[in-house]
């Protein structure tokens, strides 16, 4: 993905991501380029479906509870030799766009498989040659979360699972009992299928820069130039502008096709998808520099704080010390002028102004007590260091 991406709400990007899978061309291309590579022989398997029958099925038909699971889609198409095996394969097609991994999703499957089959008999009794048609379950997953879950359901049973990347099975399930998945984040770009719609989209999810974004709508905008495309042609776009959305670029130009057209003729696409993500670096620096600079202040003001704390409980420890200092040496004063007399008092008192430890202090009230004269004591507190 693009770098500096914010978060925003998935379901506007799901709903045109659910669209562009709306399109037989990209069902097609992603049978053609993606399932048929999980089957040995799957190219031939391919080449059994006519995919000019191929048309959407109503999920609300299937079961009313399905129409709360918005991103499932139902397709069917018809087999070129329905003489040999079923004449329809109905593709059950599974758009997951959370970020975690369903474990349960072989149970939903063939849960959702049951349901249509059921659907497709309800209201009459089967005979003996009624046949059920094939159902192929697909999953098409774009969590950035590798996906971990069995595709099988028999590996819900016991401690069995089935780890992705697994040698390829021989054939199709075509009874709902496993699901094959397509987990964009698991392709590398280099190896996907050329010319093929659902490639572009999962080098769109895996772009992290301008210059790859450019190649995706250049690539993407050949692709689809016929006039016959043009619808899936405007849903590309649509869900192309609201993936680099995320990033904070709004390429409002892919909405106006003549602004588009003008754009490319000058081959100045390039350049205005530069221009575009430039501008949005920009920002961020300009942001950026704004919240460093306010967070800058924010600090300075609390680490002046903090000084001028520590400093004003300093000096109060300090006033503190000496103003009980000074009451400790006039309570001396008073009781050498009493046992002595003023004058032996005065002269004392000069004498106890140069002292500032408190233990001094207890040993100068012993020293009046002690003292038989005035000129004991006197002599004492000279000889203090």
């Amino acid at each position: 993905m693009l770098p500096g991406v914010r978060p925003q709400k998935r379901i506007p990007h799901d709903q045109s991501y659910k669209a562009m899978f709306s399109h037989p061309r990209v069902v097609e291309d992603l049978v053609r380029g993606f399932v048929a590579e999980l089957f040995e022989g799957g190219e031939e398997w391919v080449e059994r479906l006519d995919f000019s029958t191929l048309e959407p099925l109503p999920t609300e038909r299937i079961d009313s509870k399905l129409r709360s699971r918005s991103n499932d889609l139902v397709w069917r198409v018809r087999f070129r030799d329905a003489e040999d095996g079923p004449e329809w394969l109905r593709v059950l097609l599974m758009l997951e766009f959370q970020s975690s991994v369903d474990w349960g999703m072989p149970l939903r499957v063939q849960s959702y498989a049951v349901r249509l089959f059921e659907s497709l008999w309800q209201g009459r009794r089967p005979g003996r040659d009624d046949r059920l048609p094939a159902v192929l379950a697909v999953v098409v997953y774009n969590g950035t979360v590798p996906w971990t879950a069995p595709q099988a359901l028999a590996d819900l049973v016991g401690k069995g699972t089935r780890p992705r990347g697994e040698v390829k099975v021989s054939r199709p399930q075509f009874v709902g009992e496993r699901y094959e998945l397509i987990d964009i984040g698991a392709y590398k770009l280099e190896g996907l299928p050329e010319g093929n719609l659902v490639s572009l989209v999962v080098a769109a999810e895996r772009m992290t820069g301008p210059g790859e974004a450019t190649a995706v709508l250049e690539r993407a905008l050949r692709l689809l130039s016929a006039a016959e495309r043009e619808n899936l042609r405007d849903t590309f776009l649509s869900w192309f502008r609201l993936l680099v959305a995320r990033t904070g670029v709004d390429l409002d130009i892919l909405e106006d096709p003549e602004m588009l057209e003008r754009i490319e003729e000058s081959g100045a696409l390039r350049t205005t998808l530069e221009q575009r993500f430039q501008a949005l670096r920009d920002a961020d620096i300009a942001k950026g520099e704004a919240r460093g600079l306010e967070r800058g202040l924010e600090q300075g003001l609390e680490q002046g704080l903090e000084q001028g704390l520590e400093r004003g409980l300093e000096r109060g420890l300090e006033q503190g010390l000496e103003r009980g200092l000074e009451r400790e040496r006039q309570l001396l004063v008073r009781l050498v002028g009493r046992k002595f007399g003023p004058d032996v008092a005065d002269v004392a008192a000069g004498q106890l102004a140069g002292i500032s430890d408190p233990d001094r202090f207890q040993d100068v009230g012993e020293w009046i007590f002690d003292c038989e004269t005035g000129s004991e004591l006197l002599a004492r507190l000279q000889a203090i260091d």
